[in-house]
């Protein structure tokens, strides 16, 4: 790529948060620090960026840049006008001790280097982005749309056809801008989701903790994060994006107060990017709503935790539904194809299976990542209720893989090899959210 090619493609990500701009002016997010509402903007931006091309590829509208931008930045602009005269809160400064800005900054830094350099030298380069992730988004931007023959056709069945559409989509929008794709410069996007939500995942944390928890819990993830993603082999494909959306969902649940009722924008929002992303990503919906809902009746009775429940998946069901019907309109199988059927269980695999995925969790640090926030959980004595939302998906993530490889009619160590690192690792990020919460509950947070 020569350097004005260069510099489109960095325009393209910055295009991505300016496309959702109007999601950092609602009351929830107006009063975090700049880099925290651009995380929330972000996700906005690819989430309705992703609606749109769905929507014009069903309707058969060619996709352009600005064909693609504009219900993204009118939704915006209409968000802006009805949330931007509200009263915005004072932002609250950031001032941890100067030891744990330190520890924190160059834990962080440094894991986050250490995965740029993994993916810049492509030895983290996920075998998906070259199989279909990268394929989907190069035959999107040239088709000028979601081209429904390339489910269809027989010999890309290895590429999950089914899978929900936000990062060929989101990889396609950039490749509008350059006119070409550069196989070796995308991976490193990877690391931008780490970074992007980091700062959000600090704020809400900071609802819940001290500056100097908040600063050592947020280090912590990202450094437990950046090694995942590198050791998995996650650099292009969909985990470092679904690992973003979920991340945030959970935090945003963990920061709300324990009696009061906020809105539920933000977390709606990241669960409707988590199901355009990946199926997992669905499966973690329901996780995450279930905890939510369990824990919510104990402050606001079970009507209410109904009610604040559909709240929280109604943005994830219309995005599933956007791309459902895209799906029937153009004579593909609707819904998600599972491993077999679905109570086809093979038992006999289950010790294999367990074995497995202990072998397989070390996250690049010799499973620390996880038996560090399992022992501060087991250590605060917290109670388990208020970290459901959290707790729900960290076990559930597991027992979902469990299940998953029980299909398998042939020994599934090979698919666990490949498949558990990376597939584990939103339940990776929100055990440590819960830790970090359970060690560090000092106040009740104010309503978002």
């Amino acid at each position: 790529m020569t350097a004005l090619k260069h510099l489109l493609f960095s325009a393209s990500l910055v295009a991505l948060p300016v496309l959702g701009f109007g999601a950092a002016f609602h009351r929830s997010v107006r009063s975090l620090t700049l880099p925290a509402r651009l995380g929330a903007s972000l996700a906005l931006g690819c989430v309705s960026l992703t609606v749109t091309a769905v929507l014009l590829s069903t309707v058969g509208i060619p996709w352009s840049i600005p064909a693609l931008s504009l219900p993204p930045l009118v939704t915006s602009s209409v968000l802006w006008r009805a949330w931007g005269r509200e009263a915005r809160s004072a932002t609250r400064p950031l001032r941890p001790s100067g030891s744990v800005a330190v520890l924190a900054t160059a834990a962080g830094g440094l894991s986050v280097l250490h995965l740029s350099v993994a993916l810049i030298t492509a030895a983290a380069t996920s075998t998906d982005f070259l199989l279909f992730w990268g394929v989907k988004a190069v035959r999107f931007a040239g088709s000028r749309g979601i081209d429904a023959a390339l489910p269809k056709w027989t010999y890309f069945t290895h590429a999950v056809p089914d899978y929900p559409p936000l990062v060929p989509v989101v990889t396609a929008w950039s490749v509008l801008w350059t006119g070409e794709f550069s196989w070796r410069l995308y991976p490193v996007t990877t690391a931008l989701w780490a970074l992007a939500a980091a700062p959000l995942v600090l704020e809400l944390l900071r609802r819940r903790a001290t500056d100097d928890q908040g600063a050592a819990i947020t280090a912590f993830w990202l450094a437990a994060v950046s090694i995942s993603l590198a050791r998995s082999l996650s650099g292009g494909s969909a985990e470092a994006p679904l690992l973003f959306f979920e991340t945030l969902a959970v935090a945003a649940l963990l920061a709300e107060p324990d009696r009061e009722s906020p809105s539920r924008f933000l977390p709606a929002l990241m669960l409707a990017g988590a199901v355009l992303t990946k199926v997992e990503g669905s499966v973690a919906v329901l996780l995450v709503a279930a905890g939510a809902l369990v824990r919510d009746q104990e402050a606001h009775g079970f009507p209410t935790a109904v009610r604040r429940t559909v709240a929280l998946v109604s943005g994830a069901a219309a995005a599933l539904a956007t791309w459902f019907l895209f799906q029937a309109t153009h004579g593909l199988p609707t819904g998600f194809r599972g491993h077999g059927d679905l109570w086809s269980l093979h038992r006999g695999f289950l010790p294999e299976i367990l074995g497995g995925l202990l072998r397989n969790l070390d996250a690049g640090t010799l499973g620390l990542s996880w038996l560090v926030p399992l022992a501060f959980l087991l250590v605060s004595r917290a109670r388990i209720r208020p970290l459901l939302p959290a707790l729900t998906l960290s076990a559930g993530v597991l027992a979902f893989l469990v299940f998953d490889y029980l299909h398998d009619d042939r020994s599934p160590s090979q698919r666990i090899r490949w498949t558990a690192p990376r597939v584990s690792q939103p339940g990776l990020s929100a055990l440590i959210l819960a830790a970090g919460v359970a060690t560090s509950r000092k106040r009740e947070p104010a309503a978002g």
